[in-house]
């Protein structure tokens, strides 16, 4: 279905190491901690294919961000800004400002400024496209990329409105498969035990978690390394409390996997 998203083979553009990030919502927290990882073992990708929080945190990182000064960015009190808990007509939370944060800390402007090439993605509910945003204005696409449906409204580009890509992939790791050496794939929404679910936001967020567990299923196998911290599924995609603590799990995940010696010849056949 997305092979038209692949680089063809003869393609002058190669890399040795991509990583994909996936959505999740405030568990994209644990990106950051596997970028440090990476960033210690001096594993530097060369491009970044992002959705949702993935995006959020591929452009930070691609704009020349270090982990730990995203995480910082992103745990203040001043993120609470962005998210007005009232009740509009086409979603339950309102990202006000969301795009005034990102333009605060993006240096970039656009896709072309940044320092490692970034893909997001995002969903046009009007002609129903996966559209991948690469270049152009940066900050409206990772805003479109992160909406996510009946949660957040819709967000408007050119004369279509776009809603989060993971509605359709929440694993965008075709643009990586015949570009790249090594392919890391960072996914920060497993299932876990939700217990109690008492209201409509939280219905909304585990039917969300449950329609797009399965693309990431379906594409696990065209990375040489696969990382799926643990224990974060306790927490909810808007739960900004265990931010730190979120990173903390990504990085120890991220520690362990790339300590195996042979995680470069792990990749199943496609």
């Amino acid at each position: 279905m997305f092979d038209f998203l692949r680089k063809k083979k003869d393609s002058d553009e190669h890399y040795e190491y991509g990583i994909v990030l996936s959505g999740g919502g405030t568990r994209g927290f644990a990106h950051l901690g596997v970028l440090k990882a990476m960033d210690e073992e001096n594993i530097k990708p060369g491009i970044i294919s992002g959705v949702s929080a993935g995006s959020i945190a591929g452009a930070l990182y691609a704009d020349g961000m270090t982990p730990e000064e995203i995480l910082e960015a992103l745990t203040s009190q001043k993120i609470f800004q962005y998210l007005d808990f009232t009740i509009p007509k086409t979603g339950l939370v309102k990202m006000t400002g969301f795009e005034k944060l990102l333009n605060k800390y993006l240096k970039a402007k656009n896709f072309e400024d940044l320092n490692i090439p970034l893909k997001v993605f995002a969903v046009n509910i009007n002609t129903a496209e996966y559209k991948c945003f690469d270049s152009g204005p940066l900050a409206q696409a990772i805003k479109a990329s992160s909406s996510i449906p009946v949660l957040f409204p819709p967000v408007q580009i050119g004369d279509d409105y776009y809603c989060d890509g993971g509605v359709v992939n929440n694993f965008p790791v075709e643009p990586l498969i015949d570009t790249c050496d090594y392919i890391i794939g960072v996914n920060v929404n497993p299932l876990g035990n939700r217990g109690k679910l008492d209201n409509l936001k939280k219905i909304a967020e585990r039917t969300f978690q449950l329609t797009i567990r399965t693309h990431t299923l379906q594409r696990k196998k065209f990375c040489h390394l696969y990382i799926e911290p643990e224990s974060i599924g306790d927490y909810g995609v808007l739960d900004l409390s265990g931010g730190k603590d979120i990173f903390e799990k990504g990085y120890i995940a991220a520690k362990k996997a790339l300590a195996e010696t042979d995680w470069k010849t792990k990749k199943e056949s496609a």
